[in-house]
Protein backbone atom coordinates (compact mmCIF):
# COMPACT_ATOMS: atom_id res chain seq x y z
CA UNK A 1 0.00 0.00 0.00
CA UNK A 2 1.56 3.76 -0.82
CA UNK A 3 1.68 6.33 1.92
CA UNK A 4 0.95 9.61 -0.33
CA UNK A 5 0.90 11.38 2.75
CA UNK A 6 4.50 12.88 2.84
CA UNK A 7 6.42 14.82 0.29
CA UNK A 8 7.84 11.24 -1.51
CA UNK A 9 5.36 8.25 -2.27
CA UNK A 10 6.43 5.43 0.34
CA UNK A 11 5.67 1.44 -0.54
CA UNK A 12 5.47 -1.42 1.70
CA UNK A 13 6.71 -3.66 -0.82
CA UNK A 14 8.00 -4.11 -4.29
CA UNK A 15 4.39 -4.38 -6.21
CA UNK A 16 3.96 -0.75 -4.86
CA UNK A 17 5.81 0.29 -7.77
CA UNK A 18 3.52 -0.98 -9.92
CA UNK A 19 0.76 1.14 -8.80
CA UNK A 20 3.86 4.08 -8.51
CA UNK A 21 4.75 3.89 -12.38
CA UNK A 22 1.32 3.98 -13.42
CA UNK A 23 0.52 7.46 -11.66
CA UNK A 24 4.16 8.72 -12.52
CA UNK A 25 3.74 7.96 -16.26
CA UNK A 26 -0.50 8.63 -16.60
CA UNK A 27 -0.44 5.34 -18.59
CA UNK A 28 -2.67 2.81 -17.07
CA UNK A 29 -1.82 0.04 -19.28
CA UNK A 30 1.80 0.43 -18.62
CA UNK A 31 3.48 -3.19 -18.87
CA UNK A 32 5.26 -3.68 -15.83
CA UNK A 33 8.69 -6.31 -15.12
CA UNK A 34 10.16 -7.33 -12.04
CA UNK A 35 14.01 -6.91 -12.39
CA UNK A 36 15.59 -9.71 -9.95
CA UNK A 37 19.16 -10.85 -9.72
CA UNK A 38 19.42 -13.42 -12.89
CA UNK A 39 21.93 -15.80 -10.27
CA UNK A 40 20.60 -15.84 -6.92
CA UNK A 41 17.20 -14.57 -7.18
CA UNK A 42 17.39 -11.51 -5.14
CA UNK A 43 15.19 -8.75 -4.85
CA UNK A 44 17.20 -6.20 -3.41
CA UNK A 45 19.64 -4.73 -5.99
CA UNK A 46 22.01 -1.93 -6.47
CA UNK A 47 21.76 0.06 -9.20
CA UNK A 48 24.49 2.10 -10.82
CA UNK A 49 22.89 5.40 -13.60
CA UNK A 50 23.67 7.53 -15.96
CA UNK A 51 20.83 9.91 -16.13
CA UNK A 52 22.43 11.93 -19.16
CA UNK A 53 23.12 8.39 -21.24
CA UNK A 54 20.13 6.81 -20.42
CA UNK A 55 21.78 3.52 -19.20
CA UNK A 56 21.29 1.70 -16.13
CA UNK A 57 23.57 -1.47 -14.63
CA UNK A 58 22.24 -3.34 -11.39
CA UNK A 59 24.77 -5.71 -9.58
CA UNK A 60 23.44 -8.35 -6.58
CA UNK A 61 24.89 -7.17 -2.91
CA UNK A 62 24.13 -11.13 -2.46
CA UNK A 63 26.06 -12.87 -4.27
CA UNK A 64 27.69 -10.09 -6.81
CA UNK A 65 26.27 -10.82 -9.80
CA UNK A 66 26.27 -7.40 -12.24
CA UNK A 67 24.09 -7.13 -15.47
CA UNK A 68 23.76 -3.82 -17.78
CA UNK A 69 19.97 -3.75 -18.65
CA UNK A 70 17.81 -3.09 -21.79
CA UNK A 71 19.72 -2.08 -24.74
CA UNK A 72 22.42 -0.18 -22.30
CA UNK A 73 25.20 -2.44 -22.99
CA UNK A 74 24.90 -0.17 -26.24
CA UNK A 75 25.88 2.82 -24.96
CA UNK A 76 28.13 1.60 -21.21
CA UNK A 77 31.33 2.44 -22.58
CA UNK A 78 30.59 6.02 -22.79
CA UNK A 79 28.60 6.12 -19.86
CA UNK A 80 29.79 7.78 -16.80
CA UNK A 81 27.31 5.34 -14.39
CA UNK A 82 26.93 6.98 -10.01
CA UNK A 83 25.79 4.47 -7.59
CA UNK A 84 22.30 5.57 -7.22
CA UNK A 85 21.56 6.00 -3.23
CA UNK A 86 18.60 6.85 -1.55
CA UNK A 87 16.91 10.24 -1.89
CA UNK A 88 15.62 10.55 1.37
CA UNK A 89 17.17 8.53 3.61
CA UNK A 90 20.89 9.00 1.70
CA UNK A 91 22.39 5.60 3.23
CA UNK A 92 20.58 2.39 1.52
CA UNK A 93 22.10 1.49 -2.06
CA UNK A 94 19.70 -1.38 -2.24
CA UNK A 95 16.67 -0.80 -4.13
CA UNK A 96 13.59 -3.00 -5.39
CA UNK A 97 13.80 -2.51 -9.08
CA UNK A 98 11.22 -2.64 -12.11
CA UNK A 99 11.13 -1.95 -15.78
CA UNK A 100 8.35 -0.44 -17.27
CA UNK A 101 7.31 -0.19 -21.24
CA UNK A 102 5.20 1.98 -23.04
CA UNK A 103 4.07 0.36 -25.97
CA UNK A 104 3.25 1.17 -29.54
CA UNK A 105 0.51 0.00 -31.39
CA UNK A 106 2.35 -3.34 -32.85
CA UNK A 107 4.01 -3.91 -29.08
CA UNK A 108 7.11 -2.86 -29.50
CA UNK A 109 8.87 -0.79 -26.04
CA UNK A 110 8.79 3.27 -27.21
CA UNK A 111 9.00 4.29 -23.84
CA UNK A 112 10.99 2.44 -20.77
CA UNK A 113 10.62 3.61 -17.27
CA UNK A 114 12.86 2.72 -14.35
CA UNK A 115 10.73 2.28 -11.19
CA UNK A 116 12.51 1.46 -7.85
CA UNK A 117 11.46 1.22 -3.95
CA UNK A 118 14.49 2.03 -1.52
CA UNK A 119 14.90 -1.14 0.58
CA UNK A 120 15.34 0.72 3.46
CA UNK A 121 12.36 3.21 3.78
CA UNK A 122 10.28 2.30 1.12
CA UNK A 123 10.50 5.42 -1.29
CA UNK A 124 9.76 5.31 -4.27
CA UNK A 125 11.45 6.73 -7.15
CA UNK A 126 12.12 6.65 -11.12
CA UNK A 127 15.09 7.82 -11.85
CA UNK A 128 15.42 6.99 -15.17
CA UNK A 129 13.22 6.75 -18.48
CA UNK A 130 14.27 6.93 -22.14
CA UNK A 131 12.51 6.86 -25.78
CA UNK A 132 12.83 3.87 -27.67
CA UNK A 133 13.52 5.42 -31.52
CA UNK A 134 13.75 1.48 -33.23
CA UNK A 135 11.92 -1.81 -33.92
CA UNK A 136 11.60 -4.54 -33.39
CA UNK A 137 12.12 -4.33 -29.47
CA UNK A 138 12.22 -7.95 -28.55
CA UNK A 139 15.67 -8.73 -27.59
CA UNK A 140 15.71 -5.40 -25.46
CA UNK A 141 12.92 -6.26 -23.62
CA UNK A 142 14.20 -9.96 -22.62
CA UNK A 143 17.84 -8.38 -20.97
CA UNK A 144 16.32 -7.43 -17.73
Amino acid sequence: MIDRSRKYWYGDCADDIDEFLKEYTEEADIDIKPVVCNACGSEALIMRIDSNEEAIQIKCPKCGEKKILLDCRDIWEEAKPRLRKCVVCKTSKEHNVKVGFIRRENGDAEWVYIGSRCTNCGVLASYLDWHINYSPTDEMERNI
